[in-house]
């Protein structure tokens, strides 16, 4: 039998913790004075520490956020209430998500629990109108300048994300966090700086998925990424590809992207555009400083393409029927020469 006071400390199931979640995520109503009576009478997990974190530090209403802190002392150790201390402190200053939670340091609170409260805590303080700058902020993740190496499932809670920036650092396990990400209604996801093994395709079962960047930045990367055997791995919703100097093999196993208006593939060392057979919404190609020996006759079919950018690939035939193509103001091709063997 449950015992009085300690019903959220012995949730197994999660239950009591989901209902928590649940009203914190509320955007109609700050319910955290709610959280707060029940933690008191209710006790602490992991994740109910976090929220009381993140309300010490970022609710607004100095009798709400004294409440949590008062929370904390109790529950958690000297060194997590001297973290939220200095937070608190420092709260002003958080423009940069990545560059301000990377001062966080704690094994005792999941670093997501505390970034959910922060949000709401930030969303009942301005009520974005809808469009505004103030809920792209809300809706918005960028984790570049974060040096962590995994996301834990806590991230998931975060349900209302539509633009996230992964952790900029060649060890971020990317295969690990792609399940996590699968939970959410992502719209745009960035990869830069990563190491990658293997091509994401779990990403392009997004069903919300628009735009996905994925950047060689700094790295250097010792192999290409593998778009892995089977497929075909497209996207009926993807807008925007863009993969910039990070090598890739198996191209061919990309697509179909039917929706695809913008596809940026320059140095990925890819020598067909198989992929973008059935996108006849394309508007920009940037496909230069690759290994296309052969542009294929399909692209005439791309009757909304406004710029191709096709330079330095080693072409032996260019099928393009420019008739059908009246919406096309840009055309750069320049020649690689053939290397004779």
């Amino acid at each position: 039998m449950t015992q009085p006071g300690s019903y959220l400390a012995s949730d197994s199931r999660g239950d009591y913790t989901a209902q928590i979640t649940r009203l914190l995520r509320d955007t109609e109503t700050d319910n955290c004075p709610l959280l707060l009576e029940l933690v008191e009478g209710g006790g602490v997990n992991r994740r109910v520490l976090g929220y009381l974190f993140g309300m010490a530090v970022f609710h607004t209403n100095r009798l709400v956020s004294g409440r949590a802190m008062a929370l904390l002392q109790r529950h958690a150790s000297e060194a997590t209430v001297l973290q939220a201390t200095k937070l608190r402190e420092s709260v002003s200053y958080h423009y940069d998500e990545a560059e301000y939670f990377s001062r966080y340091q704690s094994a005792e609170v999941d670093l997501f629990d505390l970034l959910l409260a922060g949000k709401m805590c930030l969303w009942h303080r301005s009520r974005p109108g809808q469009g505004s700058s103030a809920q792209v902020a809300f809706q918005t993740l960028d984790l570049r300048r974060l040096p962590v190496d995994t996301l834990s499932e806590a991230l998931a809670t975060l349900n209302f994300l539509k633009f996230i920036a992964l952790p900029a650092h060649k060890n971020f396990d990317l295969p690990a966090a792609v399940p996590v990400l699968r939970e959410l209604p992502l719209e745009v996801v960035i990869l830069e700086n990563v190491r990658i093994e293997e091509f994401p395709v779990g990403l392009l079962g997004l069903n919300t998925l628009h735009t996905l960047i994925i950047r060689k930045g700094n790295l250097r990367p010792r192999t290409p990424m593998q778009v892995p055997e089977g497929g075909p791995y497209g996207s009926p919703v993807l807008e925007k590809l863009i993969l910039e100097a990070y090598p890739v093999e198996g191209e061919i196993r990309l697509g179909p992207f039917p929706k695809l208006r913008e596809a940026t593939l320059v140095r990925c060392q890819i020598a067909r555009l198989d992929m973008l057979e059935q996108s006849k919404q394309l508007e920009r190609l940037d496909a230069s400083h690759n290994r296309i020996e052969v542009l294929p006759r399909f692209l005439s079919n791309c009757q909304h393409l406004r710029s191709m950018k096709l330079s330095d690939n080693p072409f032996r035939q260019i099928n393009l029927n420019l008739e059908n193509m009246l919406q096309l103001e840009e055309l750069e091709i320049k020649v690689q020469p053939v290397k004779q063997n």
